[in-house]
Formats: structure tokens, C-alpha cells, sequence
């Protein structure tokens, strides 16, 4: 697995990134914190989800990040390695994670550590862009119009259960995983993620809303779907238990 920077994301991934962060995250935290955030790209972003007079604080271990970061938006900007956040258990409700995990020392324990300062119920969004050997559907236009962002289904072939399972050993709850296609970048939520959702996961909920030739070409695209390295999105949201 090949990580990829936050600043490759931004260009000329940036509106799926802001996206599929926004659908995966909850709005009105007190406080949020991104772990990892450097020079602070992501930051009004992320400020998006904090309530009026709320805190946003971003972690990064780079001083030149974060002194880049302090420059350009007013906030609570910590030099910290994310093994070990400067803030007291409980006290946020939102973190994020942005292409930042995979540039840690030890992931596992910034997941744990990221646990430790959420509250209970609290949200952790963690996004890692990748490259790895996908099956991608390629659907009629038809399946994709009935589609109409219904929501991004989780993907097949088991995309980014590693990531799921250590949200879950780090002590989160309700995992959810999507993954999105990063080749082309300029798509929809909904026709980046179905490429890589299994034909029987689509089928039922859109039976009734395609011909019977756009059924038989979803059973194709499904079973001529071979394996080929692609630059992936992975999403994972947790809850803190």
C-alpha cells in the first residue's frame, strides 16, 4: 500500500476529498481537532463542522506546518506527536485524520490516542489515499442514473477492512468504510464509490428502476471486473465507546 500527501489530494482531488469529509462527518462539535493536520488545508473545512463559538485545534509534529497553519487561521495550533496529544481524555467530539495516519510512527497508538481525547459518542474520520489492485465495475450509464446519490454504498472485496478493523481495536464503534476512485477526480461521490460496490450489493435496491438490459449489463460488468492497481480514497468513520 503507497500513501499519498495531503497536498496530492488537494490537487486536483480536492472537491471529492471535501466531500466525501463532509458526508462522513457530523456538525456542531464544541471542539474538533485534527491529528496530523500540517500546514492547515483542511482547516476551514473542518471548521465547517464546529458549532459558533467552538474550538478547532490541529496537532501536527512539524513546527514549520504548524507555524504555516497559525498564519493563515486563527485556532488552537499544537506542535505534538500524535502518539501523545497535549489535551485532556473526553474533551472533543470530532477528530479527523487526513492523509496523515500512514505518516505515523506507530498508526495504531495515534488511533488509540485519538480515542483517548474524543468523547464517548464522539467521531473519529479517517481518509487515506492509496493505490491498490481493485476490481472496477464499469456500469452503464443507466445504473448510475438510477443511482442518483443514494448515499456511497461500502465497497467489495474486502477494500479497506484493514483500516475498519483497526478503528475497531482502537476502541470505536459503528465502523463504516467507503472508498472512492480517484481516477478521474472530477466525479460525483456516487460515480466515484459504485465502481467499486458489488453487483449484488446494487441490484436490489435499484431492481425496479432499470430495464431489463441494463440488469443483464450490471451482471456483466460484475463477473468481466479484473483486478488492476488504482488510486483509491479509503474513508473510515468510528464512533468512541
Amino acid at each position: 500500500m503507497t500513501g499519498h500527501s495531503l497536498q496530492d489530494l488537494h490537487a486536483p482531488y480536492a472537491d471529492l476529498l471535501r466531500a466525501a469529509l463532509d458526508r462522513a462527518s457530523p456538525v456542531g462539535a464544541g471542539v474538533a481537532v485534527d491529528i496530523g493536520c500540517g500546514p492547515g488545508l483542511k482547516a476551514g473545512w473542518l471548521a465547517d463542522h464546529v458549532a459558533p463559538g467552538g474550538l478547532l485545534l490541529g496537532v501536527d509534529s512539524d513546527r514549520a506546518a504548524i507555524a504555516t497553519a497559525a498564519s493563515v487561521r486563527p485556532g488552537g495550533w499544537l506542535v505534538a506527536n500524535a502518539r501523545d496529544l497535549p489535551m485532556r481524555a473526553g474533551c472533543a467530539e470530532i477528530g479527523w485524520c487526513v492523509a496523515a495516519l500512514e505518516l505515523f510512527e506507530s498508526p495504531q497508538l495515534a488511533l488509540c490516542e485519538a480515542r483517548r481525547v474524543l468523547c464517548s459518542g464522539g467521531t473519529l474520520v479517517v481518509a487515506v489515499a492509496t493505490q491498490l489492485w481493485v476490481r472496477r465495475r464499469d456500469w452503464p450509464e443507466e445504473i448510475y442514473a438510477a443511482w442518483v446519490e443514494r448515499g456511497s454504498p461500502p465497497p467489495a472485496d474486502g477494500l479497506g477492512d484493514d483500516l475498519a478493523d483497526a478503528l475497531v481495536a482502537a476502541g470505536f464503534g459503528e465502523v463504516t468504510l467507503r472508498a472512492y476512485l480517484l481516477d478521474p477526480p472530477d466525479v460525483s461521490l456516487g460515480r466515484a464509490a459504485l465502481p467499486l460496490v458489488a453487483w449484488e450489493s446494487l441490484a436490489p435496491a435499484m431492481a425496479s428502476r432499470l430495464s431489463p438490459d441494463a440488469l443483464i449489463a450490471g451482471a456483466n460488468a460484475e463477473a468481466l471486473a479484473e483486478p488492476d492497481p488504482l488510486p483509491l480514497l479509503l474513508v473510515a468513520v468510528g464512533r468512541a465507546l
